[in-house]
């Protein structure tokens, strides 16, 4: 069980990794500038999301170690 919640916990910091990557390249894709800042903010508001689940993972298996 702890080995499933540590590598779901390192997949949504991969997975945020990648939407910054996303982001920035949105940024400087060929597209006007009202979709290229959507695509941004898109991409980075996936990416805070997936840090979040990331961290509730840590602190719930952080949780489970100590109980």
């Amino acid at each position: 069980m702890m080995h499933s919640i540590v590598s779901s916990h390192r997949s949504h910091r991969v997975r945020a990794a990648a939407h910054r990557a996303m982001a920035i390249a949105a940024l400087t894709s060929n597209s006007s500038t009202r979709v290229r800042y959507r695509r941004y903010h898109a991409h980075m508001q996936q990416a805070t999301a997936l840090l979040l689940l990331a961290q509730q993972d840590a602190t719930s298996s952080l949780q489970e170690v100590n109980a």
